[in-house]
C-alpha cells in the first residue's frame, strides 16, 4: 500500500527502559516472536494499514528485530514519559501518511491483547461518530485506544508521563469503549512474565 493510501495507522509505544523488568520487555519472546514485533503484527492482522513503532531506550535492539514493513521512529525524549512517545509517533505518521484518519495506540506489555479486539475497536469507531474508542478494564478507560484525526492536535500536544490518559479522561463521556478484561494484566516485573508464561495462554 502506498503511503498516500494509508488512512489507519497503529503506533506501538516501545520506548521505555523496562527498568523494573530487568531486561527489555519489548524483546521478551512469545512463541519465538518478540513482543514488540507481535504487537505490530496484531495491528496489521486487525486491519490497520500501517504500523509505526516508537523506540527509545532500547532503540538498536528493538529495530534489529522488526520486519522491514514496519516503520520506526526514535524518541530521544523517551525518559520524559509516554506523552513524548505519542508525540513522536503521531508526528511521523502524519508526515508519512497525508490521508491519515485514525491512529491507534498500543503497548508491548499487555500480553493478552489480540487482533480480534483491535479489529472490533477499529470497526466500531469507523461505523460510528465518536472521536475515539478505548479499552475498558479495571473500572476505567485505557489502551489500546484509537482516535480520529480530530483529536490529533491534542495528542500532539501531550508531554510527560500521562500519555493519552488525559485525553481519555477528558473525553470519556464521548468515547466509545469495549471490554478488555485482560488489559488489567501487564508486564512490569519478572514475576509477571513468569506468571503469564506459566498459564500457557496468550489470550
Amino acid at each position: 500500500m502506498k503511503p498516500s493510501e494509508v488512512t489507519t495507522v497503529c503506533l506501538v509505544l516501545a520506548a521505555g527502559a523496562s527498568s523494573r523488568m530487568g531486561q527489555a520487555k519489548q524483546l521478551l519472546e512469545l512463541n519465538g516472536q518478540p513482543l514488540v514485533e507481535r504487537m505490530g503484527c496484531l495491528a496489521l492482522e486487525a486491519g490497520f494499514d500501517a504500523v509505526v513503532v516508537v523506540t527509545g531506550a532500547r532503540r538498536a535492539a528493538i529495530e534489529a528485530v522488526l520486519p522491514e514493513f514496519m516503520y520506526t521512529v526514535h524518541n530521544p525524549n523517551w525518559a520524559k514519559g509516554m506523552g513524548s512517545s505519542v508525540h513522536a509517533g503521531l508526528s511521523l505518521a502524519i508526515r508519512l501518511f497525508p490521508e491519515l484518519q485514525y491512529s491507534g495506540f498500543i503497548l508491548t506489555d499487555q500480553p493478552y491483547l489480540n487482533s480480534a479486539l483491535l479489529r472490533n475497536m477499529l470497526r466500531q469507531l469507523q461505523q460510528g461518530s465518536a472521536p475515539g474508542i478505548a479499552a475498558h478494564y479495571n473500572g476505567t478507560l485505557g489502551v489500546p485506544a484509537i482516535f480520529r484525526a480530530g483529536l490529533f492536535p491534542e495528542l500532539l500536544a501531550l508531554d510527560g508521563h500521562k500519555g493519552a490518559k488525559s485525553i481519555l479522561h477528558k473525553y470519556q463521556e464521548a468515547l466509545q469503549s469495549i471490554p478488555f478484561p485482560g488489559g488489567v494484566f501487564d508486564l512490569d516485573f519478572p514475576e509477571d512474565w513468569a506468571r503469564f508464561i506459566g498459564k500457557g495462554d496468550s489470550g
